[in-house]
């Protein structure tokens, strides 16, 4: 893959990111860390490159710290110049301290932010394009939003800030690319345990996704799982290429956070996509047989008593297709169009499209409401649908694609 000249520009100096690196702090460390050397006559324990971040900072401070008591604790060496240098160790470190801390108030408000913004969001395609730039304006600056598919890592969008064409390249090889989840690799771990992870050394790993790996130039990522009732149905990635820095434990958990509001409200509007897709094929069927909406004659359609399958449509003209990403499932007992549901199982499909509860379907078929459940067990299993409207709307598709082929 071609990669642009500029991709290797940028770093956390001119980044807009809460929490970033002031100036005056890294110089004061930068200083601290030399006096440090020179009062103790060894290099430096970091050079200036090596400060990028708090957490680098930090970890600078308290190697210069042990450096300073290491030398203090060979003998009678205990300086006002060594004590001196403790002090300010201690001052920079605790300043360093209270600013980490600020900052992740600011990143923690900003998760709610992001979070509100999302419950404007109606349909799955809408949150699967917004929820990259929201992760970025977490203090990312690049993410990608994936589904888990049959344990298949499938990625559905990708968000680079100053790279757009970067992106689509990214996207394009990880759609190229689908990969399975096998134990090596850190994603299967967040799979299992469901938890969130960061992941460093990409590029000298063989256990990660390597074309996404080799055309990001990512050096460490921070992923969460997405998940909806329970299950793992797709990954969260995020990580700071411009800001030239490694990902620590407030990215995870800021990560972690969105993901879990990202996955509750995911599986709403997965529900509303398929229920939408209901609506719309009993809307289409109405329209066929005459009756306006869902009301009158369709009711009693779908109530009457019958053992003959349900009436194919007739409309050579399919309905619009629904977003075919998160919680879209080809029916997985589907045979020829068609999916081998009993005659009981098929009336009570015919009710669970009318809207009728367990109960009421029970008292209309006169059976008992436990045996109306495990028939409803058994279509979602055999149409492999995750609920209700899932499995009336897979139904319907299936029909109407075997009439179209009928009719061909």
């Amino acid at each position: 893959m071609a990669v642009a000249t500029n991709r290797s520009d940028g770093s956390v100096d001119d980044v807009d990111r809460v929490g970033a690196l002031l100036h005056a702090d890294r110089d004061d460390v930068v200083d601290l860390v030399g006096d440090v050397a020179r009062m103790t006559g060894s290099l430096p324990v970091v050079g200036a490159q090596d400060v990028r971040d708090h957490g680098s900072a930090r970890r600078a401070l308290d190697l210069a710290w042990d450096q300073i008591l290491c030398v203090m604790s060979a003998g009678p060496t205990a300086t006002a110049h060594a004590v001196d240098l403790l002090r300010r160790v201690k001052e920079v470190d605790e300043a360093l301290l209270r600013r980490d801390i600020a900052a992740r108030n600011q990143l923690f408000h900003r998760v709610r932010e992001a979070l509100a913004a999302l419950s404007d969001i109606g349909s799955t395609a809408a949150l699967v394009a917004k929820v990259p730039d929201l992760a970025c304006a977490l203090g990312f600056d690049r993410a990608i939003i994936s589904r888990v598919e049959d344990s298949v890592w499938i990625p559905e969008n990708v968000v680079v800030e100053r790279d757009p064409t970067w992106a689509g390249e990214i996207l394009a090889i990880g759609r190229d690319n689908p990969l399975t989840l096998t134990s090596a690799l850190p994603e299967s771990e967040i799979l299992r345990r469901r938890v969130s992870l960061v992941v460093e050394n990409v590029q000298h790993r063989e256990s990660v996704h390597k074309p996404i790996a080799e055309a990001s130039l990512s050096r460490s990522y921070a992923a969460s799982p997405i998940l909806t009732a329970g299950d793992v149905v797709g990954f969260l990635h995020c990580d700071c290429y411009y800001q030239r820095r490694d990902l620590d434990e407030t990215d995870r958990q800021v990560l972690a956070t969105f993901a879990e509001g990202l996955g509750q409200v995911l599986a709403r509007t997965m529900v509303l996509d398929q229920v939408g897709a209901v609506r719309s094929g009993l809307d289409e069927i109405a329209s066929r047989l005459g009756t306006p909406g869902l009301g009158g004659e369709l009711a009693d359609v779908f109530r009457a008593p019958r053992s003959e399958p349900i009436p194919a449509p007739t409309s050579p003209e399919p309905a619009p297709a629904p977003y075919s990403g998160f919680g879209h499932r080809a029916p997985s007992g589907a045979s020829g169009g068609k999916a081998d549901l009993t005659r009981r199982e098929l009336e009570v499909l015919r009710h669970m499209a009318a809207g009728d509860t367990n109960a009421r379907t029970a008292r209309r078929l006169v059976i008992s409401e436990g045996t109306v459940k495990s028939h409803v067990k058994h279509i979602l299993r055999k149409l492999g649908a995750a609920n209700r409207a899932e499995a009336v709307s897979l139904w319907w598709q299936m029909q109407d694609r075997h009439h179209r082929g009928a009719s061909a």
